[in-house]
C-alpha cells in the first residue's frame, strides 16, 4: 500500500522523491546548506537516500572516501526501510490469510507501518526540497512547479494500479467481488464512486488509499509550518507528540475509518522526520561523532522500544514478566506507532543488526512490490484451488510464490511505466520552470542590483 522509490542514481544527480503505501525507498540526492534558510553557510549538505540495486547494504548510513581536504560528508542510506515495507506487506497477506492467529491484529500493524513510512520519507523529502528552495530564495513560481511535481508524482505512485484493480473488480461477477474484496451486495461497484473513493465504496484494502491521498495534502502546509518556526521547532513539536500519545491511548481504531482516527499515526511519521533532520543537522554541523558510551545507550534504548513493542503487539511479553501494561487495553488497532518511529531514526542515526537484517535482499525485493502485493494478494488467497487446500504447506507455498508472481508482473506491467511517466512528467515541469525563470532571474539580479547602487549614492551623500 505505501510506496516509494525505484533504481539507484549516482550520488551527484538531481533531486527526485517518490513514496506511498506499498513500495520501495526511493530519495535522491539533495544538497542544501546546513544553515537551514541561511545562503551564507559554506558547508553543504548530501542526503542521499539509495534505492536497491547498486549500492551497498552493509550499513544505513556511511561515510565518504576522505579525498578533500575538508570534512567527509556522511552518505545517508535507507535500504532497510525497503525491507521493512516488504515486511509489512507479508503481514497483510498472513492477516487476510486467517493462518496465523487473526487476532493479533498484524494487518492492522502492517497499516500502520506503511503510514509511518509513507509520512516519514514524503516529509523527509518535502523538506529538504523546501529548505533548499528557502536557502535559494526561490520565487512563488519556482514553489508552485515544485508543488505540481510533488503532487503528479503522488498521483502516478498510487493511482494508475488501483485505477486498473477497481475497474478489474467493477467487472467482476458478484460472486468473485464478493470473495476477493467483500463486497456486500450485487452492482455495489459503481466505477465512478470507487475511482473517486467514495466513502461507502472503499472495498477491502481499498481503504487506506484515500487516508494517505488527504495527507499528501497535509504535509507541505506541516513542513512550512515547521520551518517557519526556525529553530523554536520543538515548541510546537513537544505538544504535537503529547497529542499523538494521547490520541494513541485513547481511540479506538478499526480498518475502514476515515482519516480523523489515523491522523495521530501520519503525524507521528511527519514529526520524527522532522526531529531525524535537525539531528542529523546539528551532527553535521558540530561534527558530532558517537562514542562507545553513546552507542551503548542508544542501543539499550532501542531494544527497550523493541521489547515494549513487541509486547504490545503480542499482549504479553515485559507486561507479563516485569508490569502490567500501563495502557488501556486496545479495542482496536494496536498503538505501536511511538515504537516503530523512534526505531527507525535511531536506526538511520545508529545502523545495527536490526536494520541489515531488514536489508536482506529479498526483503527489499518484496518492499518494491509492496503495493502491488498489498492490492491484489486476495485474488491469490482467496482463490478457491489454493484456499480449499487441505494441506496447510500446500496453501503456504502456493500463495506465497503466486502473490509474490502476480505482484512482480503487476509491478514491471503497471507500476514501473507509471514511475517512468513520472519522471518524464517531472523533467518536462523542470524544464518549463528554467524556461520561464530565465528572464525573470535576470530582472531579480539587476533590481539587486539597482538597489544597491540607490544604497550607495544615499550613503555617499
Amino acid at each position: 500500500m505505501l510506496q516509494d522509490m525505484g533504481n539507484s542514481k549516482p550520488r551527484d544527480q538531481n533531486e527526485g522523491d517518490s513514496a506511498t503505501p506499498s513500495g520501495e525507498v526511493r530519495l535522491q540526492v539533495i544538497e542544501l546548506t546546513d544553515e537551514e534558510t541561511s545562503t551564507s553557510s559554506t558547508d553543504s549538505e548530501d542526503q542521499t537516500f539509495v534505492g536497491q540495486a547498486t549500492t551497498s547494504t552493509k550499513s544505513s548510513v556511511e561515510k565518504l572516501p576522505e579525498s578533500k581536504p575538508t570534512a567527509p560528508q556522511p552518505q545517508t542510506k535507507v535500504l532497510f526501510l525497503d525491507g521493512l515495507r516488504g515486511l509489512a506487506a507479508m503481514l497483510v497477506v498472513v492477516q487476510h490469510s486467517h493462518e496465523f492467529v487473526p487476532s493479533l491484529h498484524l494487518g492492522s500493524v502492517a497499516v500502520d507501518v506503511f503510514f509511518i513510512l509513507s509520512s516519514f520519507l514524503l516529509t523527509w523529502l518535502f523538506m529538504k526540497k523546501s529548505m533548499k528552495l528557502l536557502a535559494q530564495g526561490a520565487s512563488v513560481r519556482t514553489w508552485v512547479f515544485a508543488l505540481l511535481d510533488y503532487f503528479q508524482k503522488r498521483f502516478f505512485r498510487v493511482y494508475p494500479l488501483f485505477a486498473v484493480t477497481a475497474v478489474v473488480l467493477h467487472f467482476l461477477s458478484f460472486e468473485n467481488q464478493h470473495r476477493y474484496f467483500i463486497v456486500r451486495k450485487p452492482n455495489q461497484v459503481p466505477l465512478y464512486e470507487t475511482l473517486t473513493f467514495e466513502y461507502e465504496h472503499r472495498y477491502h484494502v481499498f481503504w487506506t488509499l484515500p487516508l494517505e491521498i488527504e495527507y499528501y495534502f497535509i504535509i507541505p502546509v506541516f513542513v512550512l509550518v515547521v520551518l517557519r518556526l526556525r529553530r523554536y521547532w520543538w515548541v510546537g513539536a513537544v505538544p504535537l507528540f503529547v497529542w499523538i500519545v494521547h490520541e494513541g491511548w485513547t481511540l479506538v481504531r478499526n480498518s475502514h475509518t476515515p482519516l480523523s482516527l489515523h491522523l495521530h499515526t501520519f503525524m507521528l511519521g511527519s514529526l520524527a522526520a522532522v526531529v531525524f533532520v535537525k539531528i542529523d543537522l546539528w551532527i553535521r554541523k558540530t561534527e558530532f561523532k558517537f562514542r562507545l558510551w553513546h552507542t551503548v545507550l542508544l542501543r539499550a534504548v532501542e531494544f527497550l522500544l523493541i521489547a515494549l513493542m513487541l509486547s504490545v503487539l503480542f499482549r504479553g511479553l515485559l507486561f507479563d514478566w516485569v508490569m502490567a501494561n500501563p495502557a488501556p487495553p486496545p479495542e482496536g488497532f494496536p498503538f505501536i506507532s511511538v515504537y516503530v518511529a523512534s526505531i527507525i531514526v535511531i536506526e538511520i542515526l545508529q545502523p545495527s543488526f536490526v536494520s541489515a537484517m531488514l536489508e536482506w535482499s529479498v526483503l527489499r525485493f518484496w518492499g518494491k512490490i509492496s503495493f502491488s502485493i498489498y492490492l491484489l494478494h486476495t485474488f491469490v488467497i482467496k482463490y478457491p484451488a489454493i484456499s480449499h487446500q487441505p494441506n496447510y504447506f500446500n496453501r503456504f507455498f502456493a500463495r506465497l510464490f503466486l502473490v509474490i508472481a502476480l505482484a512482480t508482473a503487476s509491478y514491471y506491467a503497471i507500476e514501473y511505466p507509471s514511475q517512468l511517466m513520472a519522471q518524464r512528467i517531472s523533467r518536462f515541469l523542470a524544464a518549463q520552470e528554467k524556461k520561464g525563470s530565465g528572464s525573470l532571474g535576470k530582472f531579480a539580479c539587476m533590481e539587486k542590483i539597482n538597489r544597491r547602487m540607490q544604497s550607495t549614492t544615499v550613503e555617499a551623500k
